[in-house]
């Protein structure tokens, strides 16, 4: 082994360069030593918050108060560490006053921030619904620093207090906004429930007969009248067809009705001896002069009962004679020639009744002659008239009917062809309707929820903190860890003093035994003379060891200077400094 790696080489160098470890191991050692023991004592007072669950069961009750616990304990932390409740409480317990002469008040802020600890205490517990197993927050702790114990138990106690205020306001405010906010959705919704009502019934009135829920309605009236209109088509048939078997047998009754003689014989009546007269004399003048007595006697016979019964003319007994005439030639013609003599006679006959006819107007101004000159007196004319009258009756006011019918008809078609282009804006009407109610009545379920859980909070059974451990006057201090700081200042100064003994020796070149010279000019070495020390020297000597403790003890002074002037500058630096690195990487 080499001598350079042996502990009595070591040991020389410590003996020669002990000066150089000695002297800043006492400096450092000492200097930490009496900043640990002239640092001030530092109080703590802790108190112990339960965060404590809502005395009703959620099944029952729900609270309107949601997120988390370390969420609202984060806001509400936020808002006592405000600027305003930090410096309502230094004013209150004149904090930091040393602080406060010197420094801006932002800067005691900050450290009564710093002053001030929260932790959460958490514990393993279950999930209600899933299950699984979760960690919930259940109490914290909250603590305050400072030198004063008194005034440090104080702002706990006060900070605590703040704690349960703001905690049961923040509460409270989110209850009343959450039944505050309801309420006016709930109105808002009512008011459009009122007017979507408002235009259905509008609507409704518009188009009645022509919704959805009518088609079946309108299908039934429709069916219903289709009836009725068959039914009323049948009455009419029926009253034609009765109404032609009396006008058959009213063309088979005599309007007058016949004169019977003291012997029992019927007498014709004057109008029918005038159409037998008329018919006569056509006949006669078929085959006679104009002249001839017989037609001057039937002439005036004619004219004597036409004064008697008015001037008429029945067309049909012409038409009848008429027919038989022709019917009667076409026979004798077919017998005996076209120059037979009766058959000559026959045409003249057919050929006068025609002249005759075509002097005629019309059958209806005859038969209204007729009728204004004759008042028939046969009860079984009148009687058949009568029937006959009552059953145009019958069929005018059963045809103004089915007219009615036909129209009415005709708007529920109507009706029924609008139904489909009325549906849907209907249906997008009660859909709106639909889907606006049930939001209200959701929205009224939660509002009586929210009540129930804002009367739950004004009564302040919901969740709420309680304090547990009330903080306590601190009987000894948290801060310096004296023995620790001591502890250190030793493993420094032995670190600095070594360190200052190493560089020395590194930078010191000269030879310091003999064995270094022998290996230096490499001849055996055979005697060695020790260093003689003179009184001159020795004096100097004394000299330099009464300078180097005077060096120590300004040292010291300057220490406790230093520390006396900057102690509290030192504890604003290392807060400006975090905050300098918290803006950097935040």
């Amino acid at each position: 082994m080499k001598e350079g790696q042996d502990i009595r080489y070591l040991l020389k160098i410590f003996r020669r360069r002990k000066k150089a470890f000695f002297i800043p191991f006492f400096i450092v050692f000492i200097s930490i030593s009496l900043v640990a023991f002239l640092l001030p004592p530092i109080y703590r007072a802790t108190t112990t918050i339960l965060i404590e669950e809502q005395q009703i069961p959620p099944e029952y009750v729900k609270s309107t108060v949601t997120g988390y616990v370390e969420q609202r304990l984060q806001t509400i932390t936020q808002q006592i560490m405000s600027y305003s409740n930090l410096l309502k409480i230094i004013k209150e317990f004149d904090l930091y006053p040393e602080m406060r002469k010197k420094y801006p008040i932002e800067e005691v802020i900050e450290k009564m921030r710093k002053d001030i600890k929260l932790e959460t205490i958490n514990a393993e517990t279950t999930e209600r619904r899933g299950g699984r197993p979760i960690s919930a927050t259940v109490a914290f702790t909250l603590s305050y620093e400072g030198r004063d114990p008194i005034k440090v138990q104080k702002v706990t106690n006060a900070l605590a207090s703040l704690y349960l205020e703001y905690n049961l306001k923040t509460r409270e405010e989110q209850a009343t906004s959450t039944t505050a906010f309801l309420e006016k959705e709930c109105e808002e919704l009512k008011k459009r429930l009122k007017e979507l009502e408002t235009k259905i019934s509008k609507f409704k009135q518009e188009h009645i007969g022509e919704l959805p829920e009518f088609a079946a309605i309108n299908l039934q009236a429709i069916e219903r009248l289709e009836r009725e209109l068959d039914n009323i088509d049948a009455q009419i048939r029926s009253l034609k067809e009765q109404k032609v078997y009396l006008e058959g047998q009213l063309a088979l009754v005599e309007p007058m009705a016949p004169i019977k003689t003291e012997e029992g014989k019927i007498v014709a009546s004057p109008l029918e001896r005038l159409k037998y007269l008329k018919l006569k004399l056509i006949s006669l003048k078929a085959t006679l002069s104009p002249n001839h007595p017989d037609i001057k006697r039937l002439e005036k016979e004619i004219k004597a009962l036409e004064a008697q019964v008015g001037n008429v003319d029945n067309i049909q007994e012409k038409i009848k004679e008429l027919n038989h005439l022709k019917t009667e030639f076409a026979d004798l013609k077919s017998r005996l020639g076209p120059k037979h003599p009766d058959v000559i006679k026959l045409a003249k006959k057919i050929k006068a009744l025609e002249n005759e006819m075509s002097k005629t107007n019309s059958t209806k101004t005859n038969s209204t002659k007729e009728s204004a000159f004759i008042e028939p007196d046969n009860p079984a004319y009148i009687n058949l008239l009568t029937q006959i009258s009552s059953i145009d009756v019958q069929i005018k006011s059963l045809e103004q009917r089915k007219d009615e019918i036909k129209k009415k008809i005709e708007e529920y078609q109507k009706k029924l062809e609008n139904i489909p282009l009325v549906e849907k804006t209907y249906n997008l009407l009660l859909s709106d309707y639909e889907n606006t109610r049930r939001k209200y009545n959701e929205l009224m379920d939660k509002l009586m929820e929210a009540k129930i859980a804002q009367e739950l909070e004004e009564s302040q059974r919901g969740e709420r903190f309680v304090i547990i451990d009330p903080p306590l006057v601190p009987q000894k201090p948290v801060k310096p860890k004296r023995l620790a700081i001591t502890f250190i200042g030793f493993v420094l100064a032995l670190g600095a003093g070594i360190a200052c003994l190493a560089f020395m020796e590194y930078i010191d070149h000269s030879i310091k035994s003999p064995e270094e010279v022998q290996e230096l000019i490499n001849i055996p070495l055979y005697i060695s003379i020790p260093y003689i020390e003179t009184e001159e020297e020795k004096r100097r000597q004394k000299k330099k060891q009464l300078l180097f403790i005077l060096c120590i003890g300004l040292i010291i002074i300057l220490a406790l200077i230093l520390f006396h002037f900057f102690v509290m500058p030192l504890d604003i630096f290392w807060i400006k400094l975090q905050r300098k690195i918290s803006r950097i990487f935040i």
